[in-house]
């Protein structure tokens, strides 16, 4: 019995150079593992602006996806937002 499995295929003009450095830091990391703006802004050595918009452009492709966690600070809520590949691409990429 085989299983179909749903890849994603990005053609590189599709993305732009910064999206596909981010693309392949969040490659680096392990498969459903949720990384934040700031730890792929300096494992890029970029500011955290840049790596937003490129998050943007990716999750707009279908590879990336987003998790805002609401937390409490000192008192104050506030939100973290993490990032990883969709599953379908970090199989595509593995």
């Amino acid at each position: 019995m085989t299983t179909a499995v749903k890849t994603t295929r990005i053609e590189a003009t599709d993305l732009s150079d910064r999206a596909f450095r981010v693309l392949c830091e969040l490659a680096t990391h392990p498969r459903n593992h949720w990384v934040d703006v700031p730890s792929i802004a300096s494992g890029l050595k970029v500011k955290p602006h840049a790596v937003r918009r490129a998050l943007a452009e990716l999750r707009a492709a279908g590879v990336a996806e987003r998790d805002r966690r609401f937390i409490r600070d000192n008192g104050r809520a506030t939100h973290r937002t993490y990032f990883r590949l969709t599953n379908d691409s970090s199989e595509a990429s593995a």
